[in-house]
């Protein structure tokens, strides 16, 4: 746990060194977005071998449906908070 955590930090410490250079953060951004489709063809190849998921996909699919649904909402009433809490125009007095 702690190498993700060292990870993370290091991560932010480039993207905060390195985020004048367009060029880096733009081949930050494709390697990201290759990675994170890799880790779900993985992730598709992991369940798609695995019988007893996919003799209960019909059931497991609605409950999979509402768990999607809750993390969206969760994610959309967090942003608005976040949101409201950081980016609220300050009125001059």
């Amino acid at each position: 746990m702690l190498e993700i955590i060292g990870i993370m930090i290091i991560g932010c410490a480039a993207g905060y060194i390195f985020k004048s250079q367009n060029k880096f953060i733009r081949v930050a951004e494709r390697l990201c977005s290759l990675v994170i489709f890799l880790l779900l063809f993985s992730l598709g190849l992991s369940v798609g071998k695995n019988d007893a998921v996919m003799k209960n996909i019909s059931n497991l699919g609605l409950l999979s449906v509402g768990i999607a649904i809750a993390a969206v909402a969760g994610s959309v009433v967090c942003a608005w908070f976040l949101y409201k809490i950081f980016f609220r125009k300050i009125k001059p007095d």
